[in-house]
């Protein structure tokens, strides 16, 4: 009895642990932008309403087309998120090509807002630095967008000087004689030493401005980015390690079993036939209504694999009895019986040093109460009804089916349809009426796992 596993490399799986962190944060980080751009084309919306009823006293002509411009930059990613993820069911918030989007279209948005808004705005240019500083792991994004940002600063500050508050600027396309006479002594008074004042005491500080808050917003995200990563890794190496054990302790019981079975053949296949039956009962009661809360996939793997110590008691049970080709004595029956109890001595012994406390205790109350019946006629407690663990019920099951169909020294082996009848005819006596009820809905698939392992 061996196992298949593949050797395991830290140095790949933490590869792919890093890929999947880079996912799941840059997914994150685009849910949390979408949200950001619905909140801002709902303002760029609302700014627009309200220069229309008067409370913003911006020139039509330049606000309208400035925020509609903006309202469509900020809404195209929203857009496409709603159309490709939510209706169509396509991933895009973990394409590379919409995070890309989302960085060129709030820069654009921004770009068209500040124009309506003065340029005197320079520092809403901050916004697309703080959208792509949500991509910690995109540092050469970010340097684009923060320079880019940088750029239009002193374009920002230098147009308004030239030309004015925001309805006295270019996009009207024409100028008013008033607007070319300002323009015109706005150029009058564009000397070298008040252009280095304007740099020095508006620019510069702008400039500064912008750079601090992208610079620190980047900073903190690429921190919390690392941190993240870090506490990912350990996670994985943590359930790395759990697996590592878990497959310890799987071949520490394939040991155990490979000594039953160097003792006793028959009880060495039988250990294998009852793990698949276990495991074949556990799963269908998963699709029971009685059971579906309480048979999850962890409980499962773990009935599954405390499966093969339900005898590991027999190891104390002399030959002479554990290999009679006759029927046992009432005095070596009850020698017989005590396997039960140094089955869950043995376990408790050989596993003190496992952590997991619930495999320790599923595969204690299966090496211990496996032999009980429904009625309370079993042993070695005489345990009745759901007294008994409904480990052990399953357990009971699986051990008499597989007794039935395999051939001992003592009797000859029996058709899965006969061993099958005989179980119904003693469910409420032998076993528990719910558990058989599932058999019946598994029935064939026992029977042609009975006759595939060869009974």
């Amino acid at each position: 009895m061996g196992t298949d596993k593949q050797p395991y490399s830290r140095k790949t799986s933490k590869n792919q642990t890093s890929d999947k962190i880079r996912v799941l944060y840059e997914t994150s980080a685009n849910l949390f932008n979408i949200k950001c751009l619905t909140v801002l084309s709902a303002m760029a919306i609302l700014t627009e309403v309200l220069n229309e009823l008067g409370l913003f006293k911006v020139d039509r002509v330049v606000m309208l087309p400035s925020m509609l411009l903006g309202f469509f930059s900020f809404f195209l990613p929203v857009a496409v998120y709603l159309i490709g993820q939510k209706w169509r069911g396509i991933k895009v918030v973990e394409r590379g090509w919409f995070r890309k989007l989302i960085l060129a279209s709030v820069f654009a948005g921004v770009v068209f807002i500040s124009v309506a808004l003065s340029f005197h705005a320079v520092l809403f240019l901050c916004v697309p630095i703080l959208f792509s500083s949500q991509y910690g792991n995109r540092k050469r994004e970010f340097v684009v967008i923060l320079i880019a940002s940088l750029i239009l600063v002193p374009i920002g500050v230098y147009g308004s000087f030239f030309f004015g508050m925001a309805d006295k600027n270019l996009l009207k396309g024409i100028m008013t004689e008033y607007e070319a006479l300002v323009f015109a002594n706005r150029l009058a008074l564009a000397t070298p030493q008040r252009m280095w004042e304007l740099f020095f005491h508006y620019t510069l500080p702008r400039l500064f401005a912008v750079a601090a808050i992208g610079v620190l917003a980047f900073g903190i995200t690429r921190r919390n980015s690392k941190m993240s990563e870090k506490q990912a890794e350990l996670s994985e190496e943590i359930r790395q390690e759990m697996i590592e054990r878990q497959d310890m302790q799987n071949h520490v019981i394939e040991l155990l079993a490979n000594v039953i079975e160097t003792r006793d053949v028959s009880t060495g296949e039988h250990i294998i036939h009852t793990k698949q039956y276990v495991g074949m009962i556990a799963s269908a009661m998963k699709n029971d209504e009685k059971y579906r809360e309480i048979m999850t996939d962890e409980m499962i793997d773990r009935l599954k694999n405390a499966a093969p110590l339900h005898d590991v008691g027999k190891i104390v049970i002399p030959d002479t009895i554990l290999l009679k080709p006759a029927k046992l004595t009432p005095e070596e029956f009850d020698k017989m019986k005590t396997h039960t109890l140094a089955g869950g001595k043995l376990i408790n012994e050989f596993f003190s040093e496992i952590k997991d406390i619930d495999f320790l205790k599923t595969a204690e109350e299966i090496a211990v109460s496996h032999h009980e019946k429904w009625d309370g006629s079993g042993y070695p407690n005489g345990l009745k009804g759901e007294e008994i663990p409904l480990s052990a019920r399953i357990m009971a099951i699986a051990d008499v089916f597989d007794a039935l169909v395999s051939v001992r020294v003592y009797k000859a082996s029996i058709k899965p349809e006969d061993a099958l009848n005989i179980m119904y005819s003693e469910s409420g006596s032998h076993f528990d009426p719910d558990l058989i009820r599932i058999v019946r809905t598994i029935s064939n698939d026992m029977i042609s796992v009975a006759n595939s392992l060869g009974n």
